[in-house]
């Protein structure tokens, strides 16, 4: 039974990463899910796809959009 959960955790974790890499959820949906302890799997895999894009490139910075200037009048 264990090795049948590890290999659904997997499976999990590697659709949580395609679907980040593809831009169909973001870190704010990972910490939700990563929060919800009802679904094991998913908990467990979002935590684990959290924790390797943490440092990523992909990972958006917390900048505004539009950078801020001096108004031009």
């Amino acid at each position: 039974m264990a090795k049948r959960a590890k290999h659904s955790d997997t499976v999990m974790t590697g659709i949580l990463v395609t679907r980040f890499k593809m831009g169909q959820i973001d870190v704010v949906d990972l910490k939700a899910m990563a929060a919800d302890e009802s679904r094991v799997e998913g908990c467990s895999a979002a935590r684990k796809v959290l924790e390797a894009v943490r440092d990523s490139p992909a990972l958006p910075r917390q900048q505004d959009s539009f950078p801020r200037s001096d108004p031009l009048f």
